[in-house]
């Protein structure tokens, strides 16, 4: 029976529906077959049904058989690696293809309780591995770089993605903050219906699910028609597997009706989290049963996080600009000498343009100022007194009649209030209208359940067409973007009471956007030198992903805990942290933390960040993270010079000093020197790794705004031209702060056949070797940190009439702290045919 629910009825189906185990369907997929063992490799315990089809060993074959008996020790061997590795139980870990039988295989595994799980799909991947899919994302990432608003984003993404996958129909769908969703942007066959606008209730995807989609970037189900296949075990009453990271997990027979009722065949979902939120999903469907090679499959998972990283930035991007204009504004007013009511009244305009509302006012205990469409001055008090009984220092309601008891009419027309609490005694509150609207529902909002084993069940809608519902009472909803600028205008207001301080914004405002050019470009910098470096060391497309995916995962930790401001310190003992979050709760029993906490800048933090991670990486695989019994003892300790970090193992395995010095030894020996101008000491003891470090003490500050005239924009060409390494007989001196751009650049000029890069990180090292030394020419960063340019540099360098050129993170229109108009520009990353081309310029 179907039927329309009250509300204890609905209460009972949304209980019913989240209380579906999807994380243990007890079945697969039919494109792969799924086999689990002790975690000790012994006895195969679980297999799925399809092992006969895709294997040609039956369950006979395969249950409470030994797993090196029915694979072979290679395959074997290759688990019991894979099974040390911490990782193994947050996401799938990659054993390669493998010969099984007559059929090449891809092989995954992944840890469940006490069982390893081997996933076993056919090889597909004849055009997206090696190279190729490193190709493809050289190609999908400038498109992405280039796109300056989330519109152009979102569009050029689906259109993308379309191109690489083949699917019919791509879209982006986006929740708003209580998990409805709404399709924003789409590219789809012209025979195929449109879902362009239509909003889906959260109930389409129950709070499990969205878990799930949290923890895993992809999900694939490959036929709406499929047979499952069961999991079968060979353990009497067996408990639930859970298979949540498997990518052929079975599929929910409810969601498998829904699917039908779309008119799909086969589907995928790139699942989105911008700020820790589950932000939307990328939703991919054919008419056609589909599966994608395993290594497309990859290269779209590591393609997620720069989509939601580009996400934040081009939201965090479009916020400054909106602050900007509004501090303008404030600046303005104040420097006319304007009371409060006067700088309200001037801002006013700005601000309910911007968030689209219709009223302002600033409410206290003693006085009251609005602008616009307000409520009568009763409800104006008693959101004063409600707002400040609510969590949070914003708080919103789309629905003021049914949050408070006044009569409609002194609402005056507001339906939504956004409130920003500025002190225990004051609000500042924005107002909407009441917003009578046609919302387009994908098939009537209204939740129709069937009864299914004597329990409500919420049943998928049987027709998407499109369902037009008025809302009234009710204002246009409140967005994060709406709720981050709410807190600006916040503290904006509070702080225009305070002359000095309003100025002092101002003139910061600049700086911040200058800022942020300045640390995009050297992230992108720093993250294409990583790369650049892990693919010289590693040789085959799994380790460079491997390597290259845990190193952008430190820079990620450290930009999260400085995403708040982009001159705001960092806490040190938060980076450290972050660092072992991949080890779970093993690696908090056996890492301890002792001494003062301090702040660390956060330019500084990502190298911090990198050197950390090298240390925990290496503690995990060979140190004392690998072994129960081991321990790490990291103590912080404040003196006259800085900070003092030392960092000790013990209780792990044997060390054994290395026969060369990778990338993360480099980085740990090097970059405090190099980057801080501190000291650093690495020492392979045999009962651990030993650590110190200095950082010092002017690294714990903000970093000064820099001021100056503009340079020269970078050259432009379309032709890359012919330059001969013969001209840099003599050394190149590179002077670059950042210890991994440094690498990356010296490795670009040895490249065009520099005989000798002498690299240096401060003016007056390189101020030095030029009165002793020869130099061919110059390489100079801009801005060195700590309140050093190099223009003492670039003024010898002029003097002896030796070619030179800059290099900065910051664009052509900032104000540097140089005046050489004559001398060229590149702004990072530099790229080898921008260098190329400017070298044989000079030298021609």
């Amino acid at each position: 029976m179907n039927q329309y629910l009250t509300e204890d009825q609905l209460k009972e189906a949304l209980d019913t529906c989240a209380s579906e185990p999807v994380h243990i369907p007890g079945t697969v997929q039919p494109f792969a077959c799924l086999v689990a063992c002790t975690a000790d490799l012994g006895a195969i315990t679980h297999a799925s049904e399809n092992c006969e089809h895709l294997l040609g060993l039956n369950l006979g074959q395969l249950l409470g058989k030994d797993v090196e008996e029915v694979f072979g020790s290679k395959v074997c061997h290759q688990l019991r690696n894979a099974a040390s590795r911490p990782e193994i139980k947050t996401k799938r870990v990659s054993l390669g293809v493998e010969q099984i039988g007559e059929a090449a295989f891809e092989l995954n595994c992944f840890r469940s309780a006490e069982y390893l799980v081997l996933e076993i799909e056919p090889s597909l991947d004849d055009t997206f591995g090696g190279g190729d899919a490193l190709e493809t994302m050289g190609f999908l990432l400038p498109k992405l770089q280039n796109c300056k608003t989330q519109e152009s984003l979102f569009d050029v993404t689906v259109d993308l993605i379309r191109h690489v996958t083949g699917f019919d129909r791509v879209m982006i769908y986006r929740f708003d903050l209580d998990f409805n969703g709404e399709v924003i942007t789409e590219k789809r066959r012209s025979s195929m219906q449109s879902f362009l606008g239509l909003r889906f209730p959260n109930w389409d995807i129950p709070r499990q699910a969205r878990d799930i989609m949290k923890k895993i970037p992809l999900r694939l189900i490959s036929d709406v028609n499929q047979t499952p296949q069961r999991l079968m075990s060979a353990i009497p009453n067996p408990p639930a597997l859970d298979i949540t990271l498997a990518a052929s997990r079975g599929v929910s027979e409810v969601h498998i009706e829904y699917l039908k009722n779309m008119g799909i065949q086969s589907t995928m979902t790139l699942n989105i989290s911008v700020d820790d939120r589950l932000w939307g999903i990328i939703s991919l469907h054919h008419r056609r049963p589909k599966v994608l090679a395993p290594k497309l499959r990859e290269l779209l998972e590591s393609f997620v996080p720069l989509f939601a990283s580009k996400v934040l930035s081009l939201r965090q991007k479009e916020t400054l600009e909106r602050i900007r204009k509004l501090d303008a504004i404030v600046v303005n007013s104040n420097d006319r000498n304007s009371d409060a009511e006067i700088s309200l009244a001037e801002i006013a305009p700005r601000i309910l343009n911007d968030i689209s509302a219709h009223g302002i006012a600033s409410i206290s205990a003693h006085k009251t100022s609005t602008f616009g469409a307000v409520p009568d001055a009763a409800v104006l008090q008693e959101i004063l007194d409600w707002a400040q009984k609510q969590d949070g220092d914003v708080v919103a309601t789309e629905a003021l009649g049914q949050t408070f008891s006044e009569p409609q009419g002194s609402l005056r027309g507001c339906a939504g209030a956004l409130v920003a609490k500025v002190s225990s005694t004051k609000v500042i509150c924005v107002f909407r209208n009441e917003t009578a609207r046609e919302v387009a529902w994908a098939g009537s909002p209204e939740k129709r359940a069937e009864v299914v084993s004597g329990a409500l069940r919420l049943s998928p809608r049987g027709s998407f067409s499109t369902y037009l519902e008025k809302v009234r009472g009710t204002s246009q909803a409140w967005s994060e973007d709406d709720i981050h600028f709410a807190r600006h205008v916040r503290t904006l207001l509070h702080a225009s009471e305070t002359q000095l301080l309003l100025n002092k914004m101002n003139r910061q405002q600049s700086l911040m956007i200058d800022e942020l050019n300045h640390r995009v470009r050297n992230i992108l910098a720093l993250v294409r030198s990583v790369s650049r470096q892990a693919r010289r060391r590693y040789g085959s497309l799994n380790s460079y992903a491997a390597a290259m995916e845990s190193r952008i995962r430190a820079l990620a930790a450290s930009h999260e805990l400085s995403a708040g401001s982009l001159v705001d310190p960092v806490s040190v003992h938060n980076l450290i942290e972050r660092e072992f979050e991949p080890y779970g709760s093993t690696a908090g029993r056996q890492t301890f933390i002792r001494g003062p906490d301090r702040n660390l800048r956060a330019d500084i933090a990502p190298i911090f960040s990198l050197v950390i991670h090298e240390l925990s990486t290496n503690a995990a695989k060979y140190g004392a993270l690998s072994v129960d019994a081991g321990k790490i003892d990291i103590r912080l300790e404040t003196d006259p010079e800085g900070m003092r970090i030392t960092w000790k193992e013990t209780g792990g395995p044997s060390v054994a000093v290395p026969n060369d010095t990778g990338f993360g030894t480099a980085m740990i020996e090097q970059a405090f020197p190099h980057e801080f101008g501190g000291t650093a000491q690495l020492t392979f003891a045999p009962d651990g790794v030993l650590a110190e470090f200095l950082i010092p003490q002017s690294h714990f500050d903000d970093v000064s705004p820099p001021s100056s005239q503009p340079l020269k924009p970078p050259l432009v060409t379309t032709k890359v031209k012919a330059f001969s390494g013969a001209k840099l007989s003599a050394p190149v001196l590179l002077l670059e702060d950042n210890f991994i751009i440094a690498r990356e650049m010296k490795d670009q000029l040895v490249e065009f056949g520099a005989a000798e890069v002498e690299v240096f990180s401060n003016a007056a090292d390189a101020l030095d070797f030029l009165t002793h030394d020869e130099v061919s020419l110059g390489v100079l960063d801009i801005n060195l940190g700590r309140q050093q340019t190099s223009a003492e540099v670039a003024q010898q360098l002029e003097d002896l009439k030796i070619p030179f050129i800059f290099v900065s993170g910051y664009s052509e229109h900032s104000e540097m702290p140089l005046n050489f108009p004559n001398v060229p520009l590149l702004t990072k990353p530099v790229s080898n045919d921008e260098l190329q081309n400017l070298l044989a310029s000079l030298f021609d």
